[in-house]
Protein backbone atom coordinates (compact mmCIF):
# COMPACT_ATOMS: atom_id res chain seq x y z
CA UNK A 1 0.00 0.00 0.00
CA UNK A 2 2.53 2.59 0.96
CA UNK A 3 4.78 1.90 -2.12
CA UNK A 4 1.65 2.46 -4.44
CA UNK A 5 0.80 5.72 -2.50
CA UNK A 6 4.54 6.86 -2.83
CA UNK A 7 4.32 5.77 -6.88
CA UNK A 8 1.17 7.75 -6.68
CA UNK A 9 2.86 10.94 -5.39
CA UNK A 10 5.77 11.03 -7.42
CA UNK A 11 4.02 10.31 -11.05
CA UNK A 12 1.91 13.33 -9.74
CA UNK A 13 5.31 15.51 -9.11
CA UNK A 14 6.62 14.24 -12.77
CA UNK A 15 3.44 15.50 -14.58
CA UNK A 16 3.71 18.73 -12.39
CA UNK A 17 7.43 18.95 -13.37
CA UNK A 18 6.23 18.46 -17.20
CA UNK A 19 4.19 20.85 -17.16
CA UNK A 20 5.94 23.57 -15.87
CA UNK A 21 8.47 22.98 -18.37
CA UNK A 22 5.79 22.79 -21.06
CA UNK A 23 4.27 26.39 -20.18
CA UNK A 24 7.48 27.99 -19.60
CA UNK A 25 8.63 26.73 -22.90
CA UNK A 26 5.21 27.97 -24.67
CA UNK A 27 5.61 30.81 -22.86
CA UNK A 28 9.17 31.71 -23.86
CA UNK A 29 8.18 31.09 -27.56
CA UNK A 30 5.08 33.14 -28.06
CA UNK A 31 7.58 36.32 -27.03
CA UNK A 32 10.61 34.57 -29.37
CA UNK A 33 9.06 33.25 -32.35
CA UNK A 34 8.29 36.78 -34.64
CA UNK A 35 9.04 35.45 -38.15
CA UNK A 36 9.52 32.14 -40.35
CA UNK A 37 13.43 32.62 -39.32
CA UNK A 38 13.15 31.93 -36.19
CA UNK A 39 12.31 28.23 -36.93
CA UNK A 40 16.24 27.89 -37.85
CA UNK A 41 17.27 29.00 -34.57
CA UNK A 42 18.45 25.46 -32.13
CA UNK A 43 16.32 27.19 -29.71
CA UNK A 44 13.23 27.51 -31.09
CA UNK A 45 13.38 23.70 -32.71
CA UNK A 46 14.57 22.25 -29.12
CA UNK A 47 11.87 23.72 -27.54
CA UNK A 48 9.13 22.67 -30.28
CA UNK A 49 10.86 19.54 -30.04
CA UNK A 50 10.42 18.70 -26.63
CA UNK A 51 6.62 20.40 -26.03
CA UNK A 52 6.01 17.44 -28.31
CA UNK A 53 7.44 15.53 -26.44
CA UNK A 54 6.04 16.34 -23.16
CA UNK A 55 2.48 16.48 -24.37
CA UNK A 56 2.78 12.96 -25.27
CA UNK A 57 4.49 12.01 -21.30
CA UNK A 58 1.87 14.04 -19.92
CA UNK A 59 -0.90 12.57 -21.76
CA UNK A 60 0.48 8.71 -21.22
CA UNK A 61 1.11 9.72 -17.29
CA UNK A 62 -2.02 10.96 -16.78
CA UNK A 63 -3.29 7.45 -18.36
CA UNK A 64 -1.48 5.67 -16.55
CA UNK A 65 -2.35 7.43 -13.01
CA UNK A 66 -6.16 7.07 -14.01
CA UNK A 67 -5.60 3.76 -15.34
CA UNK A 68 -2.74 1.69 -14.07
CA UNK A 69 -2.25 1.25 -17.20
CA UNK A 70 1.93 2.45 -18.78
CA UNK A 71 2.01 2.89 -22.34
CA UNK A 72 5.86 4.18 -22.32
CA UNK A 73 8.26 2.13 -24.06
CA UNK A 74 12.38 2.44 -24.18
CA UNK A 75 12.09 4.37 -27.96
CA UNK A 76 9.86 7.23 -26.22
CA UNK A 77 12.20 7.33 -23.43
CA UNK A 78 14.93 7.23 -26.21
CA UNK A 79 13.21 10.07 -27.85
CA UNK A 80 13.23 11.91 -24.70
CA UNK A 81 16.72 11.57 -24.01
CA UNK A 82 17.42 13.21 -26.74
CA UNK A 83 15.88 15.93 -26.21
CA UNK A 84 16.58 16.89 -22.82
CA UNK A 85 19.93 16.38 -24.17
CA UNK A 86 18.52 19.24 -26.74
CA UNK A 87 17.26 21.23 -24.76
CA UNK A 88 20.23 21.20 -22.10
CA UNK A 89 22.40 22.47 -25.07
CA UNK A 90 20.06 24.94 -25.20
CA UNK A 91 20.15 25.99 -21.62
CA UNK A 92 23.94 25.90 -21.36
CA UNK A 93 25.25 27.52 -24.70
CA UNK A 94 22.82 30.66 -24.00
CA UNK A 95 24.33 31.09 -20.10
CA UNK A 96 27.73 30.21 -21.16
CA UNK A 97 28.45 31.70 -24.56
CA UNK A 98 24.99 33.61 -25.66
CA UNK A 99 23.75 35.69 -23.18
CA UNK A 100 26.99 36.87 -21.76
CA UNK A 101 28.05 38.20 -25.08
CA UNK A 102 24.67 39.76 -25.63
CA UNK A 103 24.39 43.79 -26.33
CA UNK A 104 22.27 43.50 -23.31
CA UNK A 105 24.15 41.26 -20.95
CA UNK A 106 23.30 38.01 -19.43
CA UNK A 107 20.32 38.98 -17.06
CA UNK A 108 19.16 41.33 -20.05
CA UNK A 109 18.89 38.91 -22.51
CA UNK A 110 16.94 36.38 -19.94
CA UNK A 111 14.98 39.41 -19.64
CA UNK A 112 14.30 40.63 -23.19
CA UNK A 113 10.54 39.89 -24.86
CA UNK A 114 8.63 40.01 -21.26
CA UNK A 115 11.32 37.61 -20.09
CA UNK A 116 10.63 34.95 -22.97
CA UNK A 117 13.89 34.37 -23.25
CA UNK A 118 13.86 32.99 -19.56
CA UNK A 119 11.31 30.61 -20.23
CA UNK A 120 12.88 29.16 -23.21
CA UNK A 121 16.27 29.06 -22.07
CA UNK A 122 15.85 28.55 -18.43
CA UNK A 123 12.69 27.85 -16.45
CA UNK A 124 11.63 25.25 -19.33
CA UNK A 125 15.05 23.41 -19.91
CA UNK A 126 15.77 23.37 -15.67
CA UNK A 127 12.34 21.33 -15.22
CA UNK A 128 12.54 19.21 -18.34
CA UNK A 129 16.34 18.24 -17.24
CA UNK A 130 14.73 17.47 -13.33
CA UNK A 131 12.17 15.52 -14.70
CA UNK A 132 14.27 13.36 -16.71
CA UNK A 133 17.02 12.52 -13.86
CA UNK A 134 14.31 12.29 -10.99
CA UNK A 135 11.52 10.56 -12.22
CA UNK A 136 12.00 8.58 -15.55
CA UNK A 137 13.29 5.30 -14.24
CA UNK A 138 11.55 3.39 -16.62
CA UNK A 139 14.40 3.81 -19.07
CA UNK A 140 16.76 1.09 -19.84
CA UNK A 141 19.74 3.11 -20.16
CA UNK A 142 23.23 2.04 -21.85
CA UNK A 143 25.99 3.83 -21.46
CA UNK A 144 26.36 3.62 -25.92
CA UNK A 145 23.26 5.66 -25.96
CA UNK A 146 25.70 9.07 -25.34
CA UNK A 147 26.98 8.66 -28.03
CA UNK A 148 23.38 8.90 -29.93
CA UNK A 149 23.61 12.92 -27.77
CA UNK A 150 25.53 14.25 -31.02
CA UNK A 151 22.22 13.03 -34.10
CA UNK A 152 20.53 16.57 -32.91
CA UNK A 153 23.17 19.27 -32.97
CA UNK A 154 25.00 17.64 -36.16
CA UNK A 155 21.35 17.93 -37.69
CA UNK A 156 21.10 21.30 -36.86
CA UNK A 157 24.49 22.53 -37.78
CA UNK A 158 24.02 20.75 -41.22
CA UNK A 159 20.77 22.18 -41.61
CA UNK A 160 22.26 25.50 -41.14
CA UNK A 161 24.47 25.27 -43.69
CA UNK A 162 23.10 24.09 -46.16
CA UNK A 163 20.45 27.09 -45.90
CA UNK A 164 23.67 29.18 -45.95
CA UNK A 165 24.66 27.78 -49.06
CA UNK A 166 21.56 28.68 -50.39
CA UNK A 167 21.99 32.48 -49.58
CA UNK A 168 20.09 32.43 -46.15
CA UNK A 169 21.94 35.10 -44.49
CA UNK A 170 20.73 36.22 -39.94
CA UNK A 171 21.38 39.49 -38.87
CA UNK A 172 22.32 40.51 -42.52
CA UNK A 173 26.01 39.13 -42.76
CA UNK A 174 26.46 35.91 -40.44
CA UNK A 175 26.40 32.64 -42.57
CA UNK A 176 24.66 31.01 -39.10
CA UNK A 177 21.96 32.41 -36.46
CA UNK A 178 24.81 31.96 -33.64
CA UNK A 179 27.93 33.22 -33.52
CA UNK A 180 30.14 30.85 -32.65
CA UNK A 181 28.81 28.94 -35.75
CA UNK A 182 29.57 32.02 -38.71
CA UNK A 183 31.96 31.57 -40.36
CA UNK A 184 31.89 34.69 -42.22
CA UNK A 185 34.17 36.14 -40.04
CA UNK A 186 38.14 36.79 -39.79
CA UNK A 187 38.60 33.37 -37.76
CA UNK A 188 36.48 31.52 -40.28
CA UNK A 189 36.53 27.78 -39.90
CA UNK A 190 39.84 27.25 -38.13
CA UNK A 191 41.23 31.03 -37.07
CA UNK A 192 41.80 32.15 -33.24
CA UNK A 193 41.49 35.62 -32.52
CA UNK A 194 39.46 36.40 -29.07
CA UNK A 195 39.93 39.52 -29.85
CA UNK A 196 37.00 39.43 -32.22
CA UNK A 197 34.78 37.85 -29.17
CA UNK A 198 31.47 39.91 -30.08
CA UNK A 199 27.90 39.14 -31.11
CA UNK A 200 28.87 38.22 -34.28
CA UNK A 201 32.01 35.85 -33.23
CA UNK A 202 33.39 33.94 -30.42
CA UNK A 203 36.89 34.44 -31.58
CA UNK A 204 37.17 31.01 -32.35
CA UNK A 205 36.71 28.66 -35.21
CA UNK A 206 33.85 27.13 -36.20
CA UNK A 207 35.16 23.77 -36.03
CA UNK A 208 36.79 23.78 -33.26
CA UNK A 209 33.61 24.85 -31.40
CA UNK A 210 31.73 22.28 -32.86
CA UNK A 211 34.23 19.43 -31.78
CA UNK A 212 34.17 21.00 -28.23
CA UNK A 213 30.65 21.18 -28.01
CA UNK A 214 29.95 17.92 -29.58
CA UNK A 215 32.25 16.05 -27.00
CA UNK A 216 30.40 18.20 -23.79
CA UNK A 217 27.37 17.01 -25.26
CA UNK A 218 28.56 13.07 -25.25
CA UNK A 219 30.28 13.57 -21.48
CA UNK A 220 26.34 15.69 -20.23
CA UNK A 221 24.56 12.09 -22.11
CA UNK A 222 27.21 10.16 -19.93
CA UNK A 223 26.42 12.46 -16.66
CA UNK A 224 22.46 12.03 -17.40
CA UNK A 225 22.69 8.34 -17.91
CA UNK A 226 24.74 7.87 -14.82
CA UNK A 227 22.71 9.77 -12.61
CA UNK A 228 19.71 7.92 -14.15
CA UNK A 229 20.72 4.71 -13.71
CA UNK A 230 22.01 5.59 -10.15
CA UNK A 231 18.73 7.13 -9.17
CA UNK A 232 17.09 3.61 -9.73
CA UNK A 233 19.57 1.52 -7.77
CA UNK A 234 18.81 4.14 -5.27
CA UNK A 235 14.96 3.41 -6.03
CA UNK A 236 14.71 -0.26 -5.82
CA UNK A 237 17.08 -0.04 -2.82
CA UNK A 238 14.44 2.16 -0.98
CA UNK A 239 11.44 -0.12 -2.24
CA UNK A 240 12.92 -3.21 -0.65
CA UNK A 241 13.32 -1.76 2.52
CA UNK A 242 9.52 -0.29 2.67
CA UNK A 243 8.49 -3.78 1.65
CA UNK A 244 10.26 -5.35 4.57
Amino acid sequence: MNNKILDRKRLITSIIFKAVSLIASVYGLMFTIDSIMSFTFFTTLSNVALDIVLVVFIVLDMILLVTGKDYKNNRLYMLKFLMTLSITLTCLVYMIILGPTSDDGLIGAYLHNHAGSLGVHLIGPVFAIADFLIFDKGFKARKIYAIYAVIPPLCYVGFVYILAVLGVRWYDTMTAPYNFLNYNVPTGWFGWDLSQMGSESLGIGVVYMIVVLLFIFIGIGLLYLTINGAGKSIETQNTELVSE
